[in-house]
């Protein structure tokens, strides 16, 4: 890192600690002695912004910028030069005593073992130390290494010579020397240039002494004319000759020499170079001719803690060390810049600095073999009875997009302890620890493993899942899971969308969930990296951006180290506090168990969401085998298919206006220009979409105007092709948030109509069918007269062939629409490596997140697998076995609705399961009296099972006899469930709302106790504001005392679904965990991978698969202990076959 004060390169000796404090602004502090060599900025970011500024041509093809060909090919290559190993080499020529060592042959520079070689003849440089006659070699190397996360030990410093030769051939030198707190500039600047008398050989002295080459200290002149070796250091420039040599002049000053050690700390601007008359700093011209006056004030200060840094100050801190004695006088010498601040703190970030710095003194760091396994000993030992809070801190990870399994690198973790008695102290009042792994500490987190792997040893984690796969990615198997504060957290609180979530941030400063623990020593909650290690960008100008920009999480521990310290150890407190709040809670709710008082809900918590945790992170281990080639192959016939679509809708919709062959399917404005043009806003009724709109599109078909360059794109106009088609589809229908219709989905369906998806592909604009040979034939007349499948756009169209053309033309672009969201959502997505391991297993991650309790699925989402009917392309069909191995997958039958009947205790419903079939056309015929008197006439069959030798029913079936009756019997079976009322309804079926309440009547008229259970419900939820699941989870609602009516039927709605849903979630999951405590699974090798809803997909060998599936039915047939609690049976549909899609 170059640093420069005053156009000085400043190159600097600083130690660990100043004052026992460690600093914790931008500055490298490193514990072991040595220089940093550093460059001056200005140049490298003005030869930088001149080559951002010019063009990359690549073979005649825009690249990018000369910087990005820089940084491509001539950085990689300037270090390849040399060859061998880089850092080493530039360490050698950057000291002395290291170049000494490796010409006298103490150490090599690298080693290329011949046969039969095990060890080198000396040791290697990189790996020398002081007993090899190099003092701090390998220090000197880390030092050498550039920022560029080796696997050797890079340290973020820039190698760099300290000396340059200008254009004119003058010497330009870094800052060095025997600094006094009472030095001028211009005596910094004569101690650097005695160093570099001293250390240079003898030609070069003489061209400088005698005028011939201009020397430049920092950007400071020398006057050629003073003669330096015999005005002011005639002792001491002959107290060291150095012999002629080729190596960079000021590698390495001596430590007797360096008897003040100068730190730089700064977040600010560097200024400019500046020459030096007389003591007089006056700016010189930089490369772009520019100048900067910066005025220069001294002051010497003792302070007894770390600098305040402001906007228009930058510190200069002079640790001047007494011999033969530890203590250090911390002396201060302050120099106002009047620049502007590059990367300033907000006030925010200032005040959690300040209080996250005074639990520093808490932390014990642990960065060595010898000290981890004392501190695991304790762990182990005296300490293995209390709860430890873990946290770890991951690199080279994207959490949105990636998985953690196979994924990220931990860099450090916490530890802290406690039990009711209080902390643990390993020493010194240090409460909790931290370890740092990022620089070769793998051997540091590998002494931990006893504690990790010990089942005995109670741990606590927020969002355990993470932590636990990021450290067995390091090879410890994590054991002992107690408990995740994420779930206790849902498990308390259900409904915290708007009170900050589940973050450890959201939950540790919620005064609401912590006022259940005591103020805590560090007085603060969980603080986001943001507001810690934010900053905002700059503009060009100099001012400040609104975007906040964070430093890779490895550069700041490295750099920012005290203060990252703080940071990452701030988790694990919180953490543990956190558990203790929320354990509190819970013990004091009761826990009703089906209506039955049964203990505290932390009990619940132990029996149920504990045991479930762990085995959701033990199916995430597992993951799901992927045909990846099984899904390349899909991907090619989707994009084909998405093209005829788009084709065939293009050069429909372009015989009414003409520029619509060359328009952009997935715009929905222009999509909203073609259909409807006039349509008035619902948020702006004085504005409407006009008729006709230019657009710009990209220019595919290279069109150019004579004698000029091919534009990117071209501008189309695009206008209403029909009059009044808003009139058939607009109303009742979902708008943006900008008020304009939103036009996929149903919109665009509706004007279709249910067109066969294979039509789409077969019939052309003019109403032929194509056969495999590509010829057309006329379509059966019957079909052509058929007008039920089509939707409004047939007689918006003018009906007959027109009206079919639009229909099939607007269904091709719904495909279009259908066919991006298959490649988009789950044929590209599943291919990728950010979700699966090298072994092509790929691994979700299982979140107890929803408010009923159900499970979601993330990275990949595969919870949203297409429905079967729409699964065109078979993609559940890419999911396999092992070899050897098949997939079991069971399915509940009508789980939300057995639920109801349970909950409500429904006679109807009750009668109705315990007859079996078709429960769908049982509830239309008790809806409907004419289907009930079909039914006793025996005109229809309620149901029908072949004998032998039958091939049809003798009368039709009720749900081909009464299809629609039996449809809004399906519906409001399962919108009953899920709290819909008439005026959903209404708008499912397209009637109007007294025609919905009137069938709605029909449906509860029967259903009575449904009814009185519904109005329980919604006083539950205004009364208690909360609603509770068959297992005794809760949901929680807002006081609606003062809420508007959309709020209130919000959560009369939610009030009815979240038991029915919520209970479906419990009986899920007590069926998951009964297979998993089924032995003989165990003993079968068969294995949990997946829930999906009601649905759950083991693996395991193919010859036992007959007798698992038997068991597995039974599991979910009695998950509660071997038994069934519910007063239904519980349906359970199961199958195995090598692919999911087999085995559905």
């Amino acid at each position: 890192m170059a640093l420069l004060l005053c156009g000085l390169e400043i190159c600097v000796m600083i130690p660990q600690k100043i004052s026992g404090v460690q600093t914790i602004l931008p500055c490298i502090i490193k514990e072991k002695e040595g220089h940093l060599i550093q460059f001056t900025l200005k140049l490298y970011e003005s030869l930088k912004n001149k080559l951002e500024a010019k063009e990359w041509i690549f073979d005649g093809c825009p690249r990018g910028t000369m910087y990005d060909f820089y940084e491509e090919y001539w950085r990689p290559f300037g270090a390849l030069l040399a060859g061998g190993d880089f850092h080493s080499r530039t360490a050698m020529n950057m000291y002395q005593h290291v170049r000494d060592a490796v010409e006298e042959k103490k150490v090599l520079l690298e080693w290329h073992p011949q046969p039969g070689q095990d060890k080198p003849p000396v040791p290697l440089l990189k790996a020398a130390q002081a007993g090899c006659g190099i003092g701090s070699g390998g220090c000197s190397r880390r030092r050498a290494s550039d920022d560029d996360d080796d696997d050797d030990g890079g340290q973020d410093y820039s190698p760099s010579s300290g000396m340059g030769v200008s254009k004119t051939g003058a010497f330009r030198l870094g800052l060095h020397g025997n600094l006094n707190v009472q030095s001028s500039v211009q005596e910094w600047v004569d101690e650097t240039k005695r160093l570099f008398f001293l250390r240079t050989t003898n030609n070069v002295r003489n061209n400088i002494t005698n005028g011939t080459t201009p020397l430049r200290v920092g950007n400071l002149r020398h006057d050629p004319s003073e003669d330096i070796r015999s005005s002011n250091y005639p002792s001491l420039y002959n107290q060291r000759e150095r012999g002629p040599s080729n190596s960079i002049v000021n590698r390495h000053v001596d430590t007797d020499l360096a008897k003040h050690r100068v730190m730089y700390q700064s977040a600010h601007a560097v200024p400019a170079p500046f020459s030096v008359a007389n003591n007089d700093i006056k700016p010189l011209n930089l490369l772009d001719g520019s100048k900067e006056e910066i005025p220069w004030h001294d002051s010497v200060t003792v302070e007894s803690s770390l600098p305040k840094v402001s906007k228009s100050e930058t510190t200069l801190v002079v640790d001047k060390a007494i011999p033969n004695k530890k203590e250090h006088k911390r002396i201060t010498r302050k120099v106002t810049l009047n620049i502007p601040d590059k990367a300033s703190l907000s006030t925010e970030s200032k005040n959690a600095r300040k209080l996250l710095a005074t639990i520093y003194d808490k932390v014990l760091v642990v960065d060595n073999v010898e000290s981890a396994r004392s501190v695991v000993k304790l762990l182990t030992t005296k300490y293995k009875g209390f709860i430890h809070a873990c946290d770890t801190e991951v690199a080279n990870i994207d959490v949105k997009e990636e998985t953690p399994v196979g994924h990220g690198e931990v860099i450090c973790f916490s530890i802290y302890s406690g039990n009711s008695d209080g902390e643990a102290d390993f020493g010194n009042g240090k409460t909790c620890i931290w370890v740092d792994v990022l620089d070769g500490g793998r051997d540091v987190l590998m002494e931990f493993a006893p504690f990790f792997e010990d089942p005995s040893i109670k741990k606590v984690w927020h969002n355990y899942s993470f932590d636990s796969h990021v450290i067995e990615n390091c090879g410890i198997k994590v054991a002992g899971f107690h408990a995740d504060t994420m779930h206790l957290a849902r498990l308390w609180d259900s409904s915290r969308r708007a009170d900050g979530g589940y973050s450890l941030e959201g939950l540790t400063n919620d005064h609401r969930i912590m006022n259940a623990v005591l103020k805590d020593i560090h007085k603060t909650g969980k603080v986001s990296m943001k507001t810690i290690f934010g900053r905002k960008n700059v503009r060009k100008n100099g001012s400040e951006g609104k975007t906040i920009s964070i430093e890779p999480v490895k550069k700041l521990q490295r750099e920012d180290r005290e203060l990252w310290i703080c940071y990452s150890s701030l988790d694990s407190m919180s953490t543990l506090k956190l558990y203790e709040s929320l354990k509190n809670k819970l013990e004091a709710k009761e826990w009703i168990f089906d209506g039955c008082p049964r203990g505290t809900m932390y009990d619940f918590y132990e029996e149920y969401w504990r045991p479930f945790g762990a085995l959701l992170v033990k199916m995430e281990t597992e993951g799901m085998l992927v045909d990846r080639a099984y899904l390349s192959e899909i991907e090619k016939t989707a994009v084909v298919e998405r093209k005829l679509a788009a084709d065939k809708f293009r050069k429909w919709a372009s015989k009414h206006c003409p520029d619509a062959k060359y328009m952009n399917v997935n715009s929905d404005n222009q999509i909203r220009q073609l259909f409807f043009g006039g349509i008035k806003n619902r948020n702006k009724p004085g504005e409407t979409w006009p008729q006709s709109k230019a657009f710009k599109v990209p220019n595919d078909e290279s069109i150019a105007t004579e004698g000029k360059k091919i534009p990117k794109s071209r501008t189309i106009k695009l206008f209403t092709i029909v009059e009044d088609l808003k009139l058939f589809t607009t109303e009742g229908k979902k708008t943006t948030k900008t008020g304009w219709l939103k036009v996929r989905g149903d919109v665009l369906w509706s004007l279709a109509g249910k067109i066969p998806t294979d039509h789409i592909y077969k019939i052309d604009d003019d109403g032929q069918e194509f056969d495999e040979d590509g010829s057309s034939v006329e379509l059966p007349e019957q079909d052509i007269e058929d007008t039920s499948p089509y939707g409004t756009a047939y007689e918006a169209f003018g009906g007959g062939k027109k009206g079919r053309e639009a229909c099939h033309a607007i269904a091709a672009l719904c495909e279009v629409f259908s066919i991006d969201k298959l490649i988009s959502g789950f044929i590209v997505p599943l291919q990728g490596d950010h979700i699966s391991c090298k072994e092509g297993r790929i691994h979700c991650s299982l979140n107890i997140n929803t408010e009923t309790g159900r499970l979601s699925a993330r990275t990949p989402s595969l919870q949203n697998q297409p429905a079967l009917e729409k699964d065109r392309y078979k993609i559940r069909q890419a999911f396999v076995a092992a070899p050897g191995n098949t997939l079991i997958v069971a399915d509940y039958g009508q789980l939300e609705l057995r639920i109801l009947a349970h909950l409500t205790n429904c006679k109807s419903m009750l009668e109705a399961f315990k007859a079996g079939g078709d429960f769908h056309s049982r509830t239309a015929m008790n809806m409907y009296q004419h289907v009930r008197d079909a039914v006793e006439e025996k005109k229809v069959l309620l149901e029908w099972h072949p004998q032998p030798g039958q091939d049809k029913p003798p009368v039709p079936l009720l749900k081909d006899a009464f299809g629609a009756e039996r449809r809004k019997a399906k519906m409001l079976n399962f919108s009953i469930a899920y709290g819909k009322t008439a005026v959903g309804l209404s708008q499912d079926w397209n009637v109007e709302v007294r025609e919905a309440r009137d069938t709605l009547k029909l449906w509860h008229r029967d259903r009575k106790e449904i009814s009185a259970w519904q109005k329980k419900q919604k006083a539950l939820a205004f009364e208690k504001c909360e609603v509770y699941t068959l297992l005794g989870r809760s949901r929680q609602f807002p006081n609606m005392t003062h809420a508007g009516p959309g709020q209130k039927s919000h959560v009369e709605r939610a009030a009815i679904n979240a038991p029915v849903q919520g209970s479906s979630a419990d009986v899920a999951m007590c069926a998951m965990l009964e297979i998993e405590r089924n032995a003989r699974l165990k003993e079968l090798g068969w294995r949990l991978l997946l829930q999906v809803h009601d649905e759950v997909i083991l693996e395991g060998p193919t010859e036992s698969a007959e007798e698992a599936k038997a068991i597995v039915v039974e599991c979910m047939s009695k998950p509660f202990y071997g038994t069934n609690i519910l007063k239904v049976d519980l349906a359970v549909d199961a199958k195995y076959a090598k692919s999911w899609y087999a085995a559905k």
